[in-house]
């Protein structure tokens, strides 16, 4: 009888580490505790911000959690890289990057520019079909194909999922 608890209770604790790790669960937890939630800070900045938000993600700043955006403006030329802190709303200008008529023009900004496909809507395709906590999501261009790439927390561990730009699909992406 020993024995069978012993093995239950350690297919338990595999089967919970295979679900989410430790930076998972406090990733998991600092949003939870969070006055500002990942999709408050993206319709903050988009209210605050001119550009198209090509990238969002959750970083660690001194001991506290912070959002990081990546926004393109194609009027004023630049790429701001904005953070905002999780609880007290501030926000600061980390960065800004003049960007070459020849990047703005790459396909993945004119697309991002001209789908009518914002980082927002992207967000809400994925959560469709892979429910979750916005961790991450980034504007990609791989094979001719430009689309966010988003990634969720869920009970089973880190989820990406892939939208499309030039159709809004969005499609769930097997984790190896």
């Amino acid at each position: 009888m020993r024995l069978l608890k012993e093995a239950i209770l350690g297919l338990f604790l595999v089967s919970t580490a295979a679900l989410a790790s430790q930076e998972d669960v406090l990733l998991q937890l600092a949003i939870e505790n969070a006055k500002i939630k990942p999709e408050q800070a993206i319709a903050k900045i988009s209210d605050r911000y001119s550009g198209h938000l090509s990238e969002f993600g959750i970083d660690d700043e001194d001991g506290r959690m912070v959002y990081e955006f990546a926004i393109v403006d194609p009027e004023d030329s630049v790429e701001l890289e904005v953070i905002m802190d999780a609880d007290s709303g501030k926000v600061w200008l980390d960065e800004k990057d003049r960007l070459s008529s020849k990047k703005l023009k790459r396909k993945k900004y004119q697309l991002l520019m001209n789908s009518g496909m914002t980082l927002k809507k992207a967000i809400d395709e994925a959560k469709k079909i892979v429910p979750g906590q916005l961790m991450e999501a980034e504007l990609e261009q791989e094979k001719g194909i430009v689309f966010f790439e988003i990634e969720l927390l869920t009970d089973k561990g880190v989820r990406k999922v892939i939208v499309d730009l030039q159709s809004g699909r969005p499609i769930p992406v097997t984790q190896k």
